[in-house]
């Protein structure tokens, strides 16, 4: 009897003890994958599978791992888990693939050990990856403080970060995709900042097209210094087989000095469309004759809206220094172009457009043809909600060689509170610095009219009436 009753309780703490922990499962793979299962039960999935050498299917468990590993949407300690079997089922294979994809982890928990493996391996090939990934702007580190830093510098002995990011741009090995030489390009001139860069690219002896690109156009003061201003260049030097390119450089020719100083790509449209031979034209004189036309505008105030952050002002005056001689020529042209009744009443219509439409804002582009400014609108290749607007494809390949991009605040006739580019505006600037425009119902009957352009600079140009 007592032997029975020992046996029954034997039975029975083992069954307690079996609940303790992770059950065994028929198929971990699934439940691995299986977003819906709690995160402590996949891991122990997971950590079922073993090694994944030892799996039943070890390519199936291989490829569903790095499914795991490259979706921010997965749990941290899964993906570190995943991390780990795929390192040690096959390195080779999953250092050329974290090379290709460590832009797509944006979770320093998993970017920060993904880093510290790559330094532990030795591999100094890696150093275009950990440029790649330090070429995206962090808001938890500063770039003193970045692990890609720390990283490139311990895989590249007896080089400095800055001559390490500079090899990859100008390497001549075939492997590094243009996309790779654009980011190391980009990164120079964030670290090292435009002078240092424009310096080492000038003393580049190389046939490389992104070189030559780059090169070709130093006549700039401003040269393309990121993914966005590279394409640009690159597209725009190809128009209509490199005549507008072409153009443009002539037409700066005839500019003085002082003049061409801030030149950039944004401005190339308004040397086309403005007199830019009268070497005794001066800033100064842009500024009276912008400010003059002013003093007879309605212009656009607008409050904070519940914005916890400050917006810029929007006054001539605040950003006289900022603003360069191309700058004022092309706010000329704005509104010159906005006494166009034409002009005017289509905008009215687009708004109006925009106000029935609570699905998107929208926009376009300012353009010249025929000799006038018209209104060229793209649809928004996504559709969120009625305080955002995504400049297609389209739209920014036309702006290239347009004057201005605009888009409207119209979720309401009286929509003053919102006058003027907000935060995600702005931030659109300072990544392509393209001219822009905004345009805000104050009435049914009233736009405001805002330019803005990046670092920042607003300026309220008044208003249109319908």
């Amino acid at each position: 009897m007592r032997r029975t009753v020992g046996r029954v309780f034997s039975m029975m703490l083992a069954v307690a003890l079996a609940g303790c922990g992770p059950a065994v499962v028929d198929d971990p793979l699934s439940v691995m994958l299986d977003r819906e299962k709690d995160p402590a039960r996949r891991l122990a999935a997971a950590r079922q599978l073993g090694e994944i050498s030892e799996s039943s299917d070890p390519k199936r468990t291989a490829a569903a791992m790095h499914r795991v590993l490259w979706s921010d949407g997965q749990p941290t300690d899964l993906r570190l888990w995943s991390m780990d079997r795929l390192i040690g089922y096959d390195p080779v294979a999953f250092w050329a693939i974290a090379q290709r994809r460590i832009r797509e982890v944006d979770l320093w928990p998993v970017l920060g050990p993904l880093i510290d493996r790559s330094v532990e391996r030795g591999d100094t090939g890696f150093t275009v990856a950990l440029v790649r990934s330090f070429t995206r702007e962090s808001q938890i580190y500063a770039d003193e403080q970045r692990p890609e830093r720390n990283a490139i510098e311990a895989l590249n002995p007896g080089l400095t970060l800055e001559q390490a990011v500079w090899d990859v741009f100008i390497s001549d090995d075939e492997s590094i995709t243009i996309s790779a030489r654009v980011d190391a390009w980009t990164l120079t001139n964030r670290l090292a900042g435009p002078g240092r860069a424009r310096t080492l690219l000038l003393g580049m002896d190389s046939q490389q097209q992104l070189i030559l690109d780059l090169k070709a156009a130093r006549w700039l003061s401003v040269l393309p210094a990121n993914r966005e201003a590279v394409l640009w260049l690159m597209q725009v030097r190809g128009e209509v087989d490199g005549a507008y390119w072409d153009g443009a450089q002539r037409l700066a020719g005839r500019m003085t000095s002082v003049q061409r100083r801030g030149l950039e790509l944004r401005h190339l449209p308004a040397l086309y469309m403005a007199d830019v031979s009268d070497p005794q034209l001066t800033k100064a004189m842009l500024l009276s004759r912008i400010a003059h036309r002013l003093s007879s505008s309605e212009g656009s105030a607008r409050t904070e809206a519940g914005i916890a952050m400050r917006l810029p002002t929007e006054s001539l005056a605040d950003h006289a220094d900022t603003l360069c001689f191309a700058d004022l020529l092309a706010i000329g042209l704005l509104q010159e172009a906005m006494t166009d009744r034409a002009l005017v009443a289509e905008l009215f219509i687009q708004a109006d457009r925009d106000l029935a439409d609570t699905t998107t804002e929208y926009g376009g582009v300012l353009a010249e043809e025929s000799g006038r400014v018209v209104a060229l609108p793209f649809l928004a290749p996504l559709r969120s909600h009625d305080q955002k607007f995504y400049s297609s494809d389209a739209l920014v390949r036309r702006m290239y060689t347009g004057l201005a991009h605009y888009h409207f605040h119209a979720q309401k006739y009286q929509n003053a509170s919102y006058a003027g580019p907000g935060f995600g505006d702005l931030s659109f600037a300072d990544r392509l610095r393209p001219t822009a425009v905004v345009f805000t119902f104050l009435d049914r009957d009233t736009l405001g009219v805002d330019y803005y352009q990046a670092e920042g600079v607003v300026v309220d140009l008044g208003t249109i009436r319908r």
